[in-house]
């Protein structure tokens, strides 16, 4: 149930990183904090409440008085206004390096339990529009780059997004935000499924295939595709 429920939440609040949540059960007398993340789900031991009230205090203020990057928000963004989809408006802001992005809106999201949690914004800043890729990359942060040295190789294709910059979202300086370090113990089952927070800064913005205007453009579009490939291959 809770599984079903956390993966609600991370289609519906794209910002989280994580989710806590808490169960109780025997007539509400233990206690289980559960957290999931874009590498499953965790469960802490479970606690008698009546036998160890002080753990159960320590939660509870923890959750409530506790900070927001603490708790479910992501670090280094201010949670956007979703509802808002129109362009002349900011839903949010999304820091990357030293430079702070303004959000318009949100131009894709593949949300889940398990898995990248890609999300890309149109975001504008000194009178410039960027894409800006959320996403979690699986492995840690000797590998996750793959991605960033692909664009960096293919830099000068036609059709390819140019590549501006990029950064492993760190939790706190010098802290890269990575799902493992949640785990205490690594299982036969879940290993290799860890993944990184990384951020990728592009340009230029582009339309979907299908919202062609004309059969002309259409066409044109496929032509740059086949080019694209073409080029790529020689």
């Amino acid at each position: 149930m809770l599984d079903t429920k956390a993966w609600l939440v991370f289609r519906e609040q794209l910002w989280k990183c994580f989710i806590l949540s808490l169960s109780f059960s025997n007539n509400y007398r233990k206690l289980c904090v559960h957290v999931h993340d874009h590498s499953g789900g965790i469960v802490a031991p479970e606690i008698n409440i009546h036998e160890n009230p002080d753990a159960f205090k320590y939660i509870m203020a923890c959750i409530i008085f506790g900070q927001h990057d603490c708790i479910d928000s992501s670090p280094l963004v201010d949670p956007p206004d979703l509802k808002n989809t129109k362009d002349d408006d900011v839903i949010g802001k999304i820091t990357v390096n030293e430079n702070i992005y303004e959000l318009l809106k949100v131009i894709f999201c593949n949300q889940g339990l398990v898995g990248c949690g890609t999300i890309c914004y149109l975001a504008w800043r000194d009178g410039e529009e960027f894409i800006i890729k959320d996403h979690w990359v699986k492995g840690d942060k000797t590998i996750v780059l793959n991605e960033v040295e692909m664009l960096k190789t293919l830099k000068d294709i036609p059709g390819v997004p140019q590549y501006l910059e990029h950064c492993l979202v760190e939790v706190e300086l010098g802290k890269v935000d990575y799902t493992q370090m949640y785990r205490q113990k690594i299982y036969s089952t879940t290993q290799g499924v860890y993944c990184t927070h990384v951020r990728l800064i592009l340009k230029p913005q582009a339309h979907p295939l299908h919202k062609f205007r004309t059969r002309k453009e259409l066409v044109k579009a496929l032509h740059d595709i086949v080019l694209s490939e073409f080029v790529v291959l020689v």
